[in-house]
């Protein structure tokens, strides 16, 4: 998701994954939050790889110079940097209430697991409230080997989730008369 942001505000993103289709709703969403004073936290670094592989040569750089790596424009970002795992870190151990939904990067290649590692570490050391939203997010939780118990709520539904939070009718509970 923050390639979309990324790209959106006219960074070079490389070979990442990006939803050229949203780019229009990310632009809105950031000037809504400009708009109504709601600080939106995006990354400020990135671990940038030569491939999707485990073993893939890889070098943090600052969002505004992910193609300016060793692999240049053929680079892909497949975790957060650690300057953006600590933002994150502290932005949760600062709320009150935090939803999580999706990993921070590839959690299943341990050198791109970190981000996700340091976010799934401070929710689970904060006082807020948390749900862990969605399948990938709870497989990070488990597969990490995070005690489940420090979270407070982990679901596996995590888009029916936020489609839930944005006041839309879910078709189950729907089904259910709820």
């Amino acid at each position: 998701m923050v390639f979309t942001f990324l790209k959106a505000q006219g960074f070079g993103i490389g070979k990442s994954l990006v939803e050229n289709d949203k780019l229009d709703t990310v632009s809105r969403f950031m000037d809504l939050a400009a708009e109504h004073d709601c600080r939106l936290v995006l990354p400020t670094d990135i671990v940038m790889a030569s491939a999707f592989a485990p073993d893939a040569e890889r070098e943090v750089l600052s969002v505004d110079a992910l193609e300016t790596g060793s692999h240049g424009a053929d680079a892909l970002g497949l975790d957060i940097g650690p300057k953006s795992a600590e933002l994150f870190a502290q932005s949760i151990a600062a709320s009150k209430t935090v939803f999580w939904n999706g990993p921070m990067g590839v959690f299943e290649m341990e050198a791109f697991s970190h981000g996700t590692r340091t976010v799934a570490d401070a929710l689970s050391k904060a006082e807020a409230f948390s749900v862990v939203g969605g399948g990938d997010s709870a497989a990070a939780v488990r597969t990490l080997g995070f005690d489940e118990s420090g979270f407070g709520h982990i679901s596996t539904g995590g888009g029916a989730s936020l489609e839930y939070l944005e006041g839309k009718t879910l078709p189950g509970i729907q089904a259910l008369g709820l």
